[in-house]
């Protein structure tokens, strides 16, 4: 009877050592991923019960039944809206790169800005960066654009609690307490506003600058065991012509695209409080644009993903100090109607965007990969 033959017996596996590495890579993404979503949700638990207790009145039925009784045309008047801040945003982001459309600018915000709602910090700075590059600009102008635009963003957010302040001093507005010091606060920004654009204002103030602050600039590099960096003043007259440069011919459209953007982003807060029966007779639009400057500049650097937490705080008790008591449910009903609109939608429509742009990198790709093929068989 003939023997079967039998295998060698191939030994012990040896697992893929790269293998492992991208299992515990992906295993430490999806935990980042988890822990920043648990102190999202921990930041609005936080509130909740801050404003709990320094609201007897408040009442989650009653918030609950006011969103519930959102009419449809209500709803649209919401969206409309929301398309024109969107647009205002994608104007604001195209203005600032060369022959970019605003259907891009608009992709450039939703994607990033998703990104930031999740994870604080500058997050969506690198998004947008790999975003503008992808669409065939230069490092340098993705890396000045993605500059200039955030000199836009935060420089429109401390300037619009100067405005509040100006006015509330203009018209004698009574200031007590934490307005008070809020008013203060945006008094001295101001101040360091005017002197800023002062010195950044001609090449050789700029200069000056630089060298004075040069000392300071390369201790604190020392201290971060950083090379000897280059001398401050000629670093910042450096960035100071390239942003000219790269401003010239633009800052006007930009300028016009952030003050939209800021007024449509206003209408949207008070729509929505309007739209929970807040009376314009105890809470008027001026008093809303002071709050909502206010807390512009209370949140230029945000604490959490989103300013989760911290920008529902100030907006419902800045808001209820002025309209009273009795409407803290109303005001809490439109002001989580408004971060719905302007943070929790953002997640989903911008990873939309995301994926839209993904989408375009790779048949792009594609579509060069055939036309390389073809020149080969050429």
């Amino acid at each position: 009877m003939p023997q079967m033959s039998h295998d060698p017996d191939p030994g012990p596996v040896t697992p893929d050592p790269g293998a492992s590495v991208v299992i515990q890579g992906a295993g430490r993404r999806v935990g980042r991923i988890v822990l920043r979503i648990t102190l999202v949700v921990l930041a609005i638990v936080a509130s909740a019960f801050v404003l709990g207790a320094a609201f007897d009145e408040l009442d989650p039925a009653s918030i609950r039944s006011a969103l519930g009784a959102l009419a449809d045309a209500e709803i649209l008047a919401l969206g409309a809206m929301w398309a024109v801040w969107l647009a205002c945003q994608g104007l604001q982001t195209a203005a600032l790169v060369d022959t970019l459309p605003v259907r891009r600018g608009v992709l450039a915000f939703l994607g990033p800005t998703a990104v930031a709602s999740v994870v604080p910090g500058p997050s969506d700075l690198p998004v947008r960066y790999r975003m503008f590059t992808s669409w065939n600009y230069s490092s340098l102008e993705a890396g000045l654009a993605i500059s200039a635009g955030g000199i836009f963003s935060i420089g429109i957010k401390l300037v619009l609690p100067v405005l509040a302040a100006i006015g509330l001093l203009a018209f004698g507005a009574p200031l007590d307490g934490t307005m008070s010091t809020l008013v203060t606060v945006a008094i001295v920004v101001g101040a360091g506003l005017f002197l800023l654009a002062f010195v950044l204002g001609s090449e050789r103030r700029t200069g000056t600058a630089g060298r004075i602050l040069h000392p300071v600039w390369a201790l604190t590099a020392r201290m971060l065991r950083r090379d000897d960096p280059d001398h401050l003043s000629e670093r910042l007259v450096t960035v100071r012509a390239q942003s000219l440069d790269i401003l010239r011919g633009r800052w006007l459209m930009a300028t016009w695209g952030t003050v939209l953007s800021s007024a449509a982003n206003l209408s949207l807060l008070l729509m929505a409080l309007r739209f929970m029966e807040v009376p314009a007779e105890e809470l008027g639009w001026p008093q809303v644009f002071v709050v909502f400057a206010l807390v512009q500049g209370l949140t230029v650097v945000p604490l959490t993903a989103g300013n989760a937490g911290v920008a529902e705080v100030a907006y419902i008790g800045l808001l209820v100090a002025a309209a009273g008591d009795p409407f803290v449910n109303q005001v809490a009903a439109g002001v989580i109607l408004y971060r719905v609109l302007t943070w929790i939608l953002i997640i989903p429509v911008g990873l939309g965007a995301l994926a839209v742009w993904q989408l375009g990198n790779r048949r792009s790709s594609d579509g060069s990969s055939d036309g390389s093929a073809a020149e080969t068989r050429l």
